[in-house]
């Protein structure tokens, strides 16, 4: 015969609909604090709502003591005790919302110091700042400003935590895209590593634009395709990017990136399943259409000048010292970097507008600059002036984000008339056309 065994089933105690009563807080102490009783005489929590429980509570430690008070001095005693734990709860609040105040300021701090390119030891300098600014003007601040850790070891695992944080932001987005384009472009750092920097521009099914800079890879070895085309797959892995959804390849036109068999974009097409389409970026194209101008003649006098004049620490100081003293409204020519052409324009708006200083200068060292009395070199140079001066202002027409293609061409476009209006008043002789330089210098 088998026997059952039945198991006693265990109590619980929210379904027995406990509550608290008020007057067991006169009688033994004790509030209602957070889902259980605080004693107000020791601070104990008692977990369950019985009068049981809460009077052996009172009885066992501290009956002997409280039993003696009776009537108001009671009440007062109880009154008392709760403004002393009230006032303990909002001093453990107030710490918590100081710490949580200072790690958001040290967050929001980092976060300015990682985009103006400072150096991450900026942020103890920016601390002492802050602790010179609490002191006079809100003393009583002062804590929050000294519980702000700006160390910079501290500030390098902000950055990394913003890092991340960004990045995560960014998969979610990417994700979330019905199709992407990338923009590829390779150059080389002052400590001479190759910086592949890797644009995307994606669209969703709501058609909002997503641009963001996906990645910024060093090569440290060569940079042939298959080194970008294993980098680019690793960005893929790294940010969860569908190859299908790739719909378009921008570079520029370097052996690198557009070569027929082991160049980049012809890697990447091989490996894709879905046709990819392949640009040639605008921005290089119009670098390469300014180079064609043939003014090497003119652009040679002007480096050599500008050289002399500021390859020499010497030669800078008089130079400057001489602008100051006949009261020039410029203080200096500007340097000209072959990799940065857009200076070609600044360098020689600066230098037209220095001529004669520079001519006076020049002379006084002993220098032949003759063809500073050219008129049809010093014609060469006002047109190069002008020109490089609308290349450089079309450049930056086609920089920045939320560049359509038909805001692309829109601007081209609009150069190319501008210069066939020039090319037609140039022929016929009608110079005053011209907006910058050539209307003042130009000789017939």
């Amino acid at each position: 015969m088998s026997t059952r065994v039945i198991k006693a089933k265990k109590r619980k105690i929210d379904s027995e609909c406990r509550v608290f009563k008020s007057s067991w807080t006169l009688d033994f102490f004790v509030v209602e604090h957070n889902e259980y009783l605080l004693c107000l005489i020791c601070q104990e929590k008692i977990a369950v709502f019985k009068e049981y429980n809460i009077k052996r509570h009172y009885s066992t430690k501290h009956a002997d003591t409280f039993d003696t008070l009776t009537g108001q001095v009671r009440i007062d005693r109880v009154n008392l005790l709760k403004d002393s734990i009230n006032s303990q709860q909002s001093f453990f609040k107030a710490v918590k919302l100081s710490s949580e105040t200072a790690t958001k300021i040290s967050f929001l701090i980092t976060e300015a110091i990682a985009k103006s390119g400072k150096p991450l030891s900026e942020g103890e300098f920016v601390k002492d700042c802050l602790d010179i600014f609490t002191s006079v003007a809100c003393p009583n601040k002062k804590s929050i400003v000294e519980s702000i850790s700006l160390s910079h070891q501290t500030v390098a695992r902000r950055v990394d935590d913003l890092s991340s944080n960004i990045e995560i932001s960014l998969i979610k987005r990417l994700n979330a895209c019905k199709f992407y384009n990338l923009a590829l472009d390779e150059s080389t750092d002052v400590s001479d590593t190759a910086q592949l920097t890797i644009f995307v521009r994606g669209v969703t099914e709501n058609f909002e634009i997503i641009e963001e800079l996906l990645d910024l890879c060093p090569m440290k070895g060569t940079t042939t395709g298959q080194d970008i085309f294993n980098v680019v797959k690793h960005v893929f892995t790294k940010f969860k990017l569908a190859d299908e959804k790739l719909s378009g390849l921008t570079t520029d036109e370097a052996l690198a990136m557009t070569g027929k068999h082991k160049g980049f974009v012809s890697l990447m097409l091989k490996s894709m399943t879905s046709p990819v389409m392949a640009y040639h970026c605008i921005i290089h194209q119009e670098q390469l259409c300014a180079k064609i101008l043939d003014m090497k003649h003119v652009m040679e006098n002007v480096v050599n000048t500008v050289n002399f004049i500021r390859s020499k620490g010497l030669n800078h100081r008089q130079f400057q010292a001489f602008l100051a003293e006949i009261g020039s409204d410029y203080n200096d020519v500007i340097y000209f970097s072959q990799v940065r052409w857009l200076s070609r324009a600044s360098t020689l708006a600066r230098y037209w507008s220095l001529l004669e200083e520079i001519k006076t200068f020049m002379t006084i060292k002993g220098k032949d600059v003759s063809f500073l009395d050219d008129d049809q070199w010093l014609n060469d140079l006002a047109f190069l002036v002008d020109i490089t001066k609308y290349l450089a202002d079309l450049n930056l027409k086609l920089q920045g984000r939320k560049q359509f293609v038909n805001n692309l061409y829109e601007h081209v476009k609009a150069l190319i008339n501008k210069l066939q209006l020039f090319h037609q008043q140039f022929i016929l002789k009608r110079w005053y056309i011209s907006q910058h330089y050539l209307q003042e210098k130009v000789r017939q």
